[in-house]
């Protein structure tokens, strides 16, 4: 499970997130919809440690998740354009056999 509590990000003046505070239950699957820039990248960006926090706490499982290496190597975070690596997924493969063929499986296991 992931919980998120009270969590803040600005960028400048700008400001992202503003108190937000949710849980992702294991085994179920969510969506984030909005429009852009209300903070969707950015929400995952700080779950997956990208980016740093202006305040809040982000748990795994009710351990601090951030700061915890044990925790932040069960999170991974894929942004739409592959770290500048041009990313195309085969429908026919799985998702380890895509990993393979996009080279990013070694840099996975790495983190």
């Amino acid at each position: 499970m992931i919980e998120v509590r009270n969590l803040n990000k600005s960028f400048g003046k700008h400001e992202v997130l503003r108190q937000l505070s949710l849980t992702l239950e294991d085994e179920k699957i969510y969506g984030l919809l909005g429009r852009n820039g209300v903070g969707k990248t950015t929400l995952l960006r700080l779950i997956a440690g990208h980016l740093l926090k202006d305040s809040g706490e982000i748990f795994l499982d009710e351990e601090v998740l951030v700061e915890n290496p044990k925790n932040t190597a069960q999170v991974a975070y894929l942004p739409e354009n592959g770290f500048g690596v041009d990313i195309k997924v085969k429908a026919s493969l799985t998702t380890e056999e895509n990993s393979t063929v996009t080279g990013m499986n070694n840099f996975l296991k790495k983190h």
